[in-house]
């Protein structure tokens, strides 16, 4: 009896132990999942501060005047990782509306997630939230360099990936930086950046597809200033620098105006990147246009000015100061404001704008600005056996734009170093050698050691035009070349 007892009370007691153990097991377990759990999200509010991705690749629709119903189910799938229906439904959003960049763009990275294919990821930076027009040209330009090289096989049989970044607001950039040049993942990157000094700290390529007045002014954008230059340089111009289109242009404003009006596009306080850019603008060309024995007059005209009277600037200066020439400077966005003034100019003086205002919205008020002269990087027919702009015309089913050409070739630069070494370091001194060079629509592509790209600007003249492709009955035709 006594045994029995005994035996009961060590199985209680061996019960109990191995209570005691799975309890202490459990929470060992619970302790290291809630470590693990806690250092996630760590790392995840760290590299993300709490705030969505400015990056994407095709969960999201950036571009909201190129929607369809088509697009919004792709995009759909897309953030459901079910890519065949992403390419599907992309595929037939295109059919419906060839001229939709974006859409192309997330076609391709919908392929490749969907063929699990090995790919090389660059991103576009693109000013959606600021200046549509502009980033619709400039997605153009990298859309079709990307849709190009991946059916032709991809770079060393990996396909390209294209990301798009845009900030939501002006707050927001800087974090775009921050989160492009940290994405180890990115091996370049293509835009316009007035604070590109992170891009070359943190060895993250950045080709500059167009060209700003104040580039040169930025005080972030010190290349021409350092030494060894070649070796650390990752920021490149794939346009000659705003300051040959101002050079090439004032030159010829000076041979057939005496004394020049220029309306510039100066906006409020709350913009100054665009103040800036614009107030810089009008004087490099004052200084160049006297430099060529001209004079620029001092009637005051902003086309930014919600008060501006076209008529009363053009009269003004005509009669009070003896206009012989009027040069209008719009930012893309105020392009009607500058015809308004071409208007009350017209058959008067000699009419000039700046590269603004080569655009197909310039050509649809083409009655009112025949004759007007402008400078630019690349024209369609300064060389004819190019392929880029019937290839171009074919795939977007319009004309393109000289900033659409370069966006192409910034990305046909990087594609080309990329084929070299894929690498972020590697891309950098490939494109930095001398000796690198690469076709693209604007001709040759090749670097100085300080990121620079030589070139001369062209002349364009407005003219009216016989069936012709912009089907307005008004072209840019090229003035040294006919």
């Amino acid at each position: 009896m006594t045994n029995k007892k005994e035996n009961l009370r060590l199985l209680i007691s061996l019960g109990i132990a191995g209570v005691m153990v799975a309890a202490i097991l459990w929470l060992i377990s619970q302790v290291s999942s809630t470590i693990v759990t806690s250092s996630d999200q760590t790392q995840s509010s760290s590299s993300f501060t709490n705030k969505p991705s400015l990056m994407n690749l095709g969960t999201r629709i950036l571009v909201k005047v190129q929607t369809s119903p088509e697009k919004t189910d792709g995009v759909k799938a897309f953030a459901e990782k079910d890519f065949t229906t992403a390419v599907k439904k992309f595929t037939d959003s295109l059919k419906n509306n060839p001229n939709d960049p974006e859409t192309l763009i997330y076609l391709n990275n919908a392929k490749i997630a969907r063929d699990n294919s090995e790919a090389i990821k660059v991103a576009i930076v693109a000013p959606i939230n600021f200046d549509p027009s502009l980033a619709e040209e400039i997605l153009r330009g990298v859309a079709q360099a990307q849709n190009e090289v991946n059916n032709q096989g991809g770079i060393n049989g990996k396909k390209l990936q294209i990301v798009i970044a845009s900030a939501e607001n002006r707050e927001d950039s800087a974090r775009l930086d921050n989160e492009l040049v940290e994405d180890k993942s990115l091996v370049a990157a293509v835009g316009v950046r007035r604070k590109a000094e992170i891009y070359k700290e943190k060895g993250l390529v950045l080709v500059l597809p167009v060209e700003l007045p104040n580039q040169a002014e930025n005080p972030n954008n010190t290349l021409n200033s350092q030494p060894n230059i070649s070796t650390n340089n990752y920021l490149f111009h794939v346009n000659p620098l705003y300051d040959n289109l101002v050079d090439t242009h004032s030159r010829y404003i000076a041979r057939q105006a005496r004394n020049v009006a220029i309306c510039g596009d100066v906006r409020s306080s709350r913009d100054n990147s665009t103040s800036s850019s614009n107030q810089i603008l009008v004087e490099k060309y004052t200084q160049a246009i006297k430099k060529y024995g001209s004079n620029v007059i001092s009637t005051p005209c902003n086309l930014a000015d919600k008060n501006f009277d076209p008529k009363a600037f053009v009269d003004k200066a005509i009669e009070t100061e003896n206009a012989s020439g009027f040069l209008l400077m719009p930012s893309i966005r105020n392009i009607y404001f500058a015809t308004k003034v071409a208007q009350e100019v017209k058959g008067r003086k000699p009419l000039f704008a700046s590269e603004t205002m080569y655009s197909a919205t310039t050509l649809q008020n083409g009655k009112d600005l025949e004759g007007m002269v402008l400078p630019v990087y690349w024209h369609r027919n300064a060389n004819k056996d190019n392929p880029f702009a019937k290839n171009a015309f074919q795939l977007w089913n319009a004309q393109v734009n000289q900033r659409t050409a370069g966006a192409y070739d910034a990305l046909q630069a990087i594609i080309a170093g990329l084929k070299e070494d894929s690498t972020r370091e590697g891309l950098q001194r490939v494109l930095s050698n001398p000796n690198f060079s690469t076709s693209g629509a604007t001709g040759m592509i090749q670097f100085s050691p300080s990121g620079e790209r030589q070139g001369e600007a062209m002349l364009v003249k407005i003219e009216r035009c016989e069936s012709c492709s912009s089907g307005t009955g008004y072209d840019f035709a090229l003035l040294n070349k006919k």
